[in-house]
């Protein structure tokens, strides 16, 4: 078996049986037989709460931990490919500050604070801070540099958090509301969610797979991909909003979640190598096995669910940064 072979074997299968471990051990887990009732009778009549519990607290909670981290997956491998930065990641453009303070201007408004507002919200908050990067180096530079992108994103990012801070600090209401989702976290997921997510999320990871092609071409070089066709700035416009569109909808959800955009790509490449297409398809996959494992692992060590899955996310993205950081300096 060759080495690639020994990478596709183990990476997915390592992250299933840590989910695994984490969901099916310890107190107030579902005990396996419960699911095995529940998949093959479709809720077992005679425990009615066992199928209640099932369906409604750890099913709606697992599909959303798969479609946000497909797209905080895929939309980091997007950018890292689009900026040949292997540190890029979502962030970097603002976005996760910009849904936080749009999801802060909603709560101090007279508008409802509920779940498809709060979702609205923020995805318009994220798309307003994408616009206003891109016009002001628009301005700043007379073209959209993808350099320039990534240093006013930050740049943009630092005041549209320390707007969200200040508005944080006068209202303690709103700090109150959306403390748990400014620190990225599951446990206000509600079923009403899923549909509208995956209405977002499925349709663009797909449009992400056609245009893996186009972005593989604009690698090689601006002036070698317009004399085969492919306009750069309208590859770096799709990009863009197909990043746009998986963060938002991802970051609405479930606030704004470290190191999967920044940490999945590289288990990706290095699970299928350096083609767009396979580290996209990736990225989609270990995304999501790594979210549901981490929030099975936070689930696993605290019962009252106060800790985020970016806690489990570093603690596994760390080591294999480091792990890989000394395989690449080895090889030189």
């Amino acid at each position: 078996m060759s080495l690639i072979d020994r990478r596709r074997a183990w990476l997915p299968w390592l992250l299933l049986g840590l989910f695994a471990l984490a969901t099916l051990t310890g107190p107030q887990r579902p005990e396996l037989a419960a699911w095995w009732r529940w998949v093959w009778a479709g809720g077992d009549a005679r425990a009615p709460l066992e199928a209640l519990v099932l369906t409604e607290l750890y099913l709606p909670r697992w599909q959303v931990a798969l479609l946000i981290g497909a797209a905080l997956g895929s939309a980091g491998c997007l950018l890292q490919r689009l900026t040949a930065n292997p540190l890029a990641s979502p962030g970097l453009l603002g976005l996760n500050q910009g849904a936080a303070l749009g999801l802060v201007c909603l709560l101090v408004s007279p508008w409802p604070f509920t779940p498809m507002g709060a979702w609205l919200a923020a995805v318009v908050g994220a798309a307003v801070a994408m616009l206003l990067v891109f016009g002001i180096v628009r301005l700043a530079t007379g073209g959209l540099a993808i350099d320039g992108l990534l240093l006013f994103g930050a740049l943009f990012g630092t005041l549209l958090g320390a707007l969200v801070t200040l508005v944080l600090l006068i209202d303690q209401h709103a700090l109150d509301v959306i403390r748990f989702w400014l620190a990225g976290s599951l446990a206000q997921v509600v079923p009403s969610q899923i549909g509208p997510l995956a209405l977002v999320v499925i349709p663009t990871l797909a449009v992400a797979l056609l245009v893996s092609r186009p972005l593989e071409i604009l690698e090689t070089g601006r002036d070698t991909a317009a004399s085969l066709g492919v306009d750069p700035r309208l590859v770096l416009l799709g990009v863009a909003a197909l990043v746009l569109l998986l963060t938002a909808a991802a970051v609405a959800v479930s606030g704004p979640i470290l190191f999967a955009g920044l940490v999945v790509p590289h288990m990706a490449r290095f699970w299928l190598g350096d083609r767009l297409w396979r580290q996209l398809l990736g990225s989609m996959l270990l995304g999501a096995l790594l979210l549901l494992t981490a929030d099975a692992l936070i689930l696993r060590l605290d019962d009252q669910d106060r800790l985020p899955p970016s806690l489990a996310l570093s603690l596994m993205g760390v080591p294999w940064f480091l792990w890989l950081v000394r395989r690449r300096y080895l090889a030189c």
